[in-house]
């Protein structure tokens, strides 16, 4: 090139091999060699000319298998091979590097030597078992020397190259012709084993002389490598005008800036958004004249060139200003793209004649080549990124100094963006969210109609790491909610694992095999919207169902892509948080507003349900519309809580911090004490001047030389022994800091339920993994309810962190659960040594502080009161079990009330006859239900009226409920017919007073159906308290235990996660600053970075996704078959049937 510059770069670690200097990108198996090549292939007139030539390529993803001749072989014998057939040896043990050795074998058009080496190659592997056989490197080049005579004889620089094309044939049989002459009969001889071989090889190799340009060399490894591949390649004969890109099981996308004269490309979503906001001014020159070609991911490439514009009669180019513009390559079905810019119709090989070049400027033009069966016009690829309002821009990382830090202060504004658009309703979430329901009712009723077996899987919810355990949350609260709903969640590799391999990979300790997927509805859950294994789970899935939806951070990413290409485009299948890319390696903001979503999606889930009587009867349904107002409620009073965590003012988000830096000081006392040390020999060496010695010489204690003199020495030795010991315990003097904590690495274990206690050990390990080794820390975490006993207290030493997270004690349905809290931190607490144990620390909302653990913070109380903390009206500060007890008194308080006589019998024998008068009550109850249905004489498919029913009610129950609330109460079963179903009555008129009253409740003031009505009580449940009979009290209170269950899992939880969150980044932040502190600046890390860039997530998989495709192709194909023969065996069942007649 003259008037440019390539550059090709690679920024993630290998996923193969080692991360060394000669395994980087990009990479080259032959060093530039000196051939006579035939160029000139474009203008149509060929030209002999000696060139060095070289080819390099950049990969993301991974070759596994490669086909020669009829056989598939692994990656060492390729490599082998390669060494055997270039004559050079492997530069890298990276499978990369080995796609660049293949692909100097397949680049030869305009190269003899190249073209019959390919030749002899490919068909000698034919007829071999193996490819372990000699490779006769100078024959190789004898024969080309051969064909170069008769390609002479043909004037080839005279003739265009459409003429030489159509003399193809005629060119082969001369070859043939000249090697089998009597003087070449050696030659042949060293060249193939018989006649028919030689035909083979010389016919391959004058095809490749002609065809394997760039485009085929690559279309050509597409079709015989197995593998993931995200694929750049240049060659050194193509550089100055072209470049090839390939996408299979790999993400890639070309994106072009026509006002910035900028094309970008590569992996990663944020590579080809670089560009966004850049101003024309600032480029080089426009698209329509030049090219400036960068890839920030996996290849970085920059050119700039004046060329002239297309020729006459090329189709009219897709765009030369406006907004830019973006292709993804179709990484599914595979897709190989070309990019030109030689101003003219790119040079098009026998093999791609019927292609048809897109003109993207005046000088670009993109051929590409996809493997699916559906070609879709490339007008309709194209994603506009700019003037977008769905497609989010980079964020401003230059004046962000932690990005962690930006995180953790955007929650509250990022949740609450959330929570505006669900009320508007005028964003795509509530669409999605209305077709997510619609479909979950569609499943439903497909099941009651015996069209589904009644144990296939309703709901699948899949995703990796974070986005996994608050999926399996959500599934868990789902199943609490509606208690026959079937909710699997499942991690995508295991789905992968099992659905995505020709060989099933072994599920141990895992059931899925069994599970029924066909037609389930599945939510995705990935903020990056592209980790590796949802993406191909999306694919996958898509042979089972297209009722799939994603949950992840903005509208466009490679899992949406890949749904909005489903079936029915106009469905909106993609939950955006809105938050876009965050840098930063620890998951912060990003967990927060997915559980923020989730929530969202399961109060949208749940009215819908309730709506529907039916269903919400099928699916077990025990939430209730009471239950969700006041979560509404706390949900979004929740914003506040959170402000009040990670705002540096407030009292909480202080106290969190506080502990931070001092846990932070017990990691820190090691390298101090190096230092300390560091000083005092440094000092006294220099001066020669031992403390002991020289003071007890100075005072004229001793003499040199004699034994009280070597003595001082002893002790000045025994000073330098214990020196380090000496000055951690003087740092932790001065720090007022345990004195009997074990020296050295410090262990941290976090307690909580799974998704809090992982996500926040995940948060912590990334914070400190680019740590120096003196400062590093040992992250675990486990849960205090369950396995924390048995996994930590061994871990237990003098000098463990143990940071749990405590449910609120003070609500008698988490009293329970927080008991056992407390009983595994009171038990780590209580394992002592030399005195002294681990330093505990518990965070809730319970001001109860135990006695044995050293610290507490306590969150704040942001939502109303529950009627049981009403009615108690104590303000001492209890444990758990304390509760506990003041609920069994306060029982018995409520029932002594309401009791009409005083006389006081054993409490057990009053719940047998409690229990008795319930059974005998509650078949009467029946028994009058039955003769009152009788008497109505309506037929299962006619209509009750609201008269029917409040004359019913009347006889069945106490005059406690008005005629407006029955009304209500019977208009939420459908009651806009005229009236509603005997089966919905009878659910009626069974349900207990608290719930009905409940549901007259709710009903109230509902200003729209798409609308939860949040409770705007003072204390929860105060308006059936005073409706209610005081011996309805306790049924009252007990009702309210969903509720609190709920709080914890959706609100309580995201509190202390995010409290976890605060207080780690001022432990890991005060590490962090310590370096340059001390050092004057030359020892520095980023926190928000890791030696592994996660955030990179395109190959972070264990599980291969280069069989998704055909496994979905085949998957797909078994599911029409069977339906073909249901519908046969439906026509032999009929045909039967009327011959019988």
């Amino acid at each position: 090139m003259s008037t440019g510059r390539l550059y090709m770069g690679h920024t993630r670690f290998a996923t193969s091999s080692k991360a060394t200097l000669e395994g980087t990108h990009p990479h080259q198996w032959t060093p530039p060699e000196k051939h006579e090549v035939y160029l000139g292939w474009t203008s149509g007139k060929l030209r002999k000319s000696k060139v060095n030539l070289e080819i390099f390529i950049t990969h993301n993803g991974d070759l596994d298998f490669f086909d020669v001749g009829d056989r598939t072989y692994d990656l060492s014998d390729i490599q082998s091979w390669l060494e055997r057939a270039t004559g050079q040896k492997r530069p890298a043990d990276v499978d990369s590097a080995a796609i660049a050795g293949l692909m100097d074998l397949l680049r030869t058009q305009g190269c003899l030597t190249r073209s019959v080496r390919y030749g002899f190659l490919f068909v000698k592997a034919t007829t071999q078992d193996s490819l372990d056989y000699e490779v006769p490197c100078k024959v190789m080049e004898q024969v080309a020397a051969v064909l170069e005579t008769v390609l002479q004889k043909f004037d080839v620089e005279q003739q265009s190259v459409a003429q030489l094309n159509e003399q193809r044939g005629a060119l082969q049989e001369a070859s043939l012709k000249a090697l089998r002459e009597s003087k070449h009969s050696k030659l042949v001889a060293g060249f193939c084993d018989d006649e028919t071989e030689l035909q083979s090889m010389i016919y391959m190799a004058i095809d490749a002389f002609f065809d394997n340009d760039l485009l085929r060399a690559m279309e050509l490894f597409m079709e015989r490598a197995k593998g993931s591949f995200g694929l750049c390649i240049t060659s050194s004969l193509d550089a100055q005008k072209q470049i090839v890109m390939a996408a299979r099981g790999q993400s890639m996308a070309v994106a072009f800036y026509p006002e910035a004269g900028l094309l970008l490309y590569g992996s990663e979503a944020a590579a080809v958004k670089a560009g966004l906001g850049l101003s024309a001014a600032k480029a080089a020159k426009p698209l329509s004249s030049g090219l400036s070609r960068l890839n920030s991911k996996d290849d970085s490439d920059s050119s700039d060139s004046s060329i002239s514009s297309l020729e006459d009669g090329h189709p009219k180019p897709a765009f030369s200003t406006g907004p830019a513009m973006r292709l993804d390559l179709d990484d599914f079905a595979g897709e190989i793209c070309l990019l030109d810019w030689s101003g003219g119709v790119p040079y098009a090989s026998f093999a791609h004649r019927k292609l048809q070049p897109q003109a993207m400027s005046e000088v670009l033009t993109l051929t590409s080549v996809r493997g699916g069966l559906m070609q879709t016009r490339l007008q309709k690829r194209l994603v506009a990124i700019e003037d977008n309002p769905l497609v989010m821009p980079l964020p401003d990382t230059r004046s962000c100094g932690d990005p962690v830090a930006k995180d953790i202060r955007d929650i509250p504004s990022a949740l609450e963006k959330i929570q505006k658009d669900w009320d508007t309703g005028e964003g795509l979430n509530r669409i999605t969210a209305w077709t997510l329901t619609r479909a979950l009712h569609r499943r439903l009723r497909e099941k009651a109609n015996g069209k589904v077996a009644g144990d296939a899987v309703d709901l699948l919810i899949t995703g990796c790491e974070v986005s996994l355990w608050l999926g399996e949350q959500l599934a868990a609260d789902l199943s609490l909610c509606f208690q026959h709903l079937v909710v699997k969640c499942i991690s995508s590799n295991k789905i992968l694992g099992h659905y995505g391999q020709e060989y099933t990979m072994a599920q141990t300790g895992h059931i899925c095999d069994s599970w029924d997927l066909s037609g389930c509805v599945a939510l995705l859950l990935s903020h990056s919207g592209g980790t590796f294994a949802t993406l191909n789970v999306s694919n996958l899935l898509q042979a089972f169902t297209t009722n799939i939806f994603v949950v992840t951070s903005e509208w466009d990413t490679q899992i949406g892509k890949q749904l909005r290409q489903l079936q029915n485009s106009f469905c909106s299948r993609i939950f955006s948080e809105d938050i876009g890319l965050r840098p930063a390696e620890a998951c912060s903001v990003s967990v927060a507003a997915m559980q923020q979503m989730l929530t969202q999606i399961l109060l949208h889930l749940a009215q819908g349900l309730l709506k529907d009587p039916s269903l919400s009867q099928q699916v077990g349904t025990k939430v209730t519309h009471s239950d969700l107002a006041e979560l509404s409620r706390m949900n979004r009073m929740n914003i506040d809580a959170l402000r009040e965590l990670v705002e540096p003012k407030m009292e909480t988000c202080r106290a969190l911090r506080r502990r931070g830096r001092h846990w932070a000081q017990h990691v820190l006392e090691v390298p101090r004490a190096w230092i300390l040390c560091a000083f005092y020999i440094a000092v006294t060496v220099t001066l020669g001047r031992p403390p002991v010695m020289h003071t007890a010489k100075s005072t004229g204690l001793v003499e040199a030389g004699s034994p009280a003199y070597h003595m001082t020495l002893a002790f000045d030795a025994l000073l330098y022994i214990f020196l380090p010991q000496l000055a951690i315990l003087m740092i932790r003097l001065v720090q007022r800091r345990p004195l009997l904590h074990r020296m050295g690495g410090r262990t941290l274990v976090i307690g909580d339920v799974p998704w809090v206690a992982q996500a926040a050990e995940a948060f912590l390990s990334k914070l400190m993994a680019c740590s120096y080794s003196a400062t590093a820390l040992t992250v675990f975490s486990a849960n205090p309810g369950d396995h924390l006993v048995h996994r930590m207290t061994h871990r237990v030493v003098r000098g463990t962190l143990l940071a749990c997270g405590c449910p609120d004690g003070r609500l008698v349905a988490l009293s329970n659960s927080a008991q056992a809290v407390y009983l595994a931190v009171n038990q780590a607490s209580s394992i002592q040594s030399m005195g002294s144990g681990c330093e505990s620390l518990t965070i809730g909302h319970s001001p109860f502080k135990l006695p044995l653990a050293a610290h507490a913070v306590t969150l704040k109380t942001k939502r109303p009161l529950y009627l049981y903390e009403f009615l108690k009206q104590q303000d001492v500060v209890r444990s758990a079990s304390g509760e506990l007890g003041d609920f069994n008194n306060l029982k018995t308080e409520l029932k002594r009330r309401s009791s009409e006589t005083e006389l006081q019998v054993p409490e057990w024998m009053e719940k047998i006859q409690h229990k008795k008068r319930l059974l005998e009550s509650s078949a009467l109850k029946e028994q009058d239900l039955k003769n009152f249905m009788e008497s109505l004489g309506v037929e299962h498919t006619q209509h009750i009226t609201f008269e029917q029913f409040e004359k019913g009610y009347r006889l069945l129950h106490e005059d406690k409920l008005s005629k407006d609330q029955l009304q209500r109460a019977f208009n939420h079963f459908g009651a806009e017919e005229g009236g509603i179903y005997p089966v919905d009555c009878k659910a009626l008129l069974r349900m207990p007073f608290v719930e009905m009253l409940s549901l007259a409740q709710a009903m109230q003031g509902q200003a729209r159906p798409s609308q939860i009505r949040e409770s705007s009580e003072e204390v929860f449940g105060e308006a059936l308290l005073q409706l209610a009979d005081p011996s309805d009290h306790v049924q009252i209170v007990q009702s309210q235990f969903l509720s609190m269950q709920l709080y914890e899992s959706r609100i309580a939880t995201l509190q202390r996660a995010v409290s976890f969150f605060v207080m780690f980044h001022e432990m890991a932040g005060t590490i962090a600053e310590f370096w340059p502190l001390v050092s004057l600046g030359f020892l520095r890390y980023h926190m928000h970075r890791t030696q592994s860039i996660m955030r990179i997530a395109t190959t972070a998989s264990p599980i291969s996704g280069a069989d998704v495709r055909q496994q979905m192709l085949e998957l797909r194909s078994a599911k029409e078959f069977n339906h073909l023969v249901g519908n046969v065996n439906k026509m032999v069942s009929r045909w039967r049937a009327r011959k019988m007649q």
